[in-house]
């Protein structure tokens, strides 16, 4: 298991590469969807 400090919310990381994707144009549709439980 990671250390406790890397276990925290990474809010800033999927907004940070939202505003990249934004700033670059990129869209995605109403299909997009998160799958919380995929395997790695």
């Amino acid at each position: 298991m990671p250390d406790l400090k890397l276990c925290t919310d990474n809010a800033a990381m999927i907004a940070s590469a939202g505003y990249y994707n934004y700033i670059i144009g990129k869209q995605d549709n109403m299909e997009l969807n998160a799958i919380p439980n995929l395997k790695l």
